[in-house]
Parts: structure tokens; C-alpha cells; sequence
């Protein structure tokens, strides 16, 4: 057995072993970066979204005259 891994054909396989090893890893990491900036990018979406939902609470009418009279004016 030791033979082997010291023959030419057996350092061949270590090395072929050991950069398929490095190549997986790497596309591993690529593949869950992407998906974190995908979650990030949702994220910030979901954000300005709830952002935009509380001002608008925060800007809108207050009483049911409040609203007819944004309705009349065609501010609402």
C-alpha cells in the first residue's frame, strides 16, 4: 500500500484528489456568498418596504373626516 502512494501514478491521484478537494470547496463558498447577498438584497427590500408601510401610517388620515376630506381634495 505505502508503494503505491509513493509511485508516480499514486502521487498522481493524491494531487488529483487534493485539487478536486480545493475546486469543491471553492464552488461551496461561492455558492453560499451568493446566496447571502441574495438574502441581503431581500432583506433591504423587506426594510424599505416596512419603512414605507410605517410612514405612510404615520402620514395618513387620522379620523373618517380626515379621509373624506383628502378624498374631496384628491391629496389621499
Amino acid at each position: 500500500m505505502m508503494s503505491f502512494l509513493t509511485s508516480k501514478l499514486g502521487l498522481a491521484v493524491i494531487a488529483a484528489v487534493a485539487v478536486l478537494g480545493v475546486a469543491g470547496w471553492i464552488y461551496l463558498e461561492g455558492r453560499s456568498s451568493g446566496g447571502n447577498a441574495a438574502r441581503a438584497d431581500q432583506l433591504g427590500k423587506t426594510v424599505e418596504t416596512q419603512r414605507s408601510i410605517t410612514d405612510a401610517d404615520a402620514h395618513g388620515p387620522r379620523t373618517p373626516d380626515d379621509v373624506d376630506r383628502r378624498l374631496r381634495d384628491g391629496s389621499f
